[in-house]
């Protein structure tokens, strides 16, 4: 280790003063480069992708927030809810519109496509804030990160 040491600093030595100048800011800017590449853009990229995910989370929070908290109106009692007309005012205030049919069991079917799992399950608290339950409920996750739901809507007990 010594003999590579000696090595170096005989190289060194024999350098001019210009030579060495050169030597000691190709050194620093070689250094510059690497901290650049191997630290800064990292972090920058990292911190990028935090910012972008909080975001998206906050869009997500703030949908389910309006969803859910705005469409808490009165309390209703077992066996008084009109599932249909709590369909349509849940409808009205989130934009979700389910296909509406007769289901197998002979209850009030639904189904959703192509919405994203927020909105769904938005959809279903507000339904279920409104004393209305999915007594069947079937999910799909689609390709493009979407869900299809279906299911049969009962008043609950």
């Amino acid at each position: 280790m010594n003999g590579l040491i000696a090595q170096a600093a005989a190289w060194w030595d024999g350098r001019t003063l210009r030579e060495r100048r050169m030597l000691t800011v190709m050194g620093v800017a070689i250094a510059a480069v690497l901290a650049w590449l191997l630290i800064v853009r990292p972090l920058a990229s990292w911190r990028d992708e935090a910012a972008r995910t909080r975001a998206t989370a906050e869009a997500e929070l703030t949908a389910i927030e309006r969803g859910t908290g705005s469409l808490a109106v009165g309390e209703a009692k077992a066996g008084e809810v009109d599932v249909s007309a709590a369909v349509a005012e849940v409808e009205a205030a989130t934009g979700l519109t389910p296909q509406m049919g007769m289901s197998a069991e002979g209850g009030l079917g639904f189904s959703l496509t192509n919405v994203s799992t927020t909105a769904a399950f938005g959809w279903l608290a507000a339904l279920h804030d409104r004393k209305v339950e999915a007594t069947t409920l079937n999910v799909v996750e689609n390709a493009d990160a979407t869900i299809s739901l279906e299911g049969t809507l009962t008043a609950a007990r």
